[in-house]
């Protein structure tokens, strides 16, 4: 078989690429307060500080402009000012007990690892 040229009338250009945009990913985290067996899901809309906040005050219905300090507290009790970066390794169905302490009108929130 032979071959036949094609000239760019016949087919066209080829569209130009779109660069992709990537959101940012969701996070599925597990919550449950000290005193509960039962976790609750929350959901990071985005996997930062702010989206933290925003998810925990939405769940729990804590007033978001009353969240004050977020901290971590590790597996080896080490206690860690909570920020993006933390955040962004989060994976989906990590587990932590929340404590939600209200200091001065202002919540301060400990989330511990399980």
């Amino acid at each position: 078989m032979k071959r036949l040229p094609f000239t760019e009338d016949e087919f066209g250009t080829p569209p130009n690429k779109l660069a992709r945009l990537d959101e940012p990913k969701k996070v599925l985290l597990y919550v449950r307060k000290e005193t509960e067996e039962v976790f609750d899901a929350v959901m990071l809309k985005n996997p930062t500080l702010k989206g933290l906040v925003e998810a925990i005050s939405e769940k729990y219905e804590l007033p978001l402009e009353k969240v004050g300090k977020v901290y971590k507290k590790c597996k080896k009790g080490i206690l860690v000012n909570m920020d993006d970066n933390i955040i962004k390794h989060y994976s989906n169905e990590d587990t932590f007990q929340i404590s939600m302490e209200e200091l001065g009108g202002m919540y301060k929130l400990t989330l511990t690892e399980i």
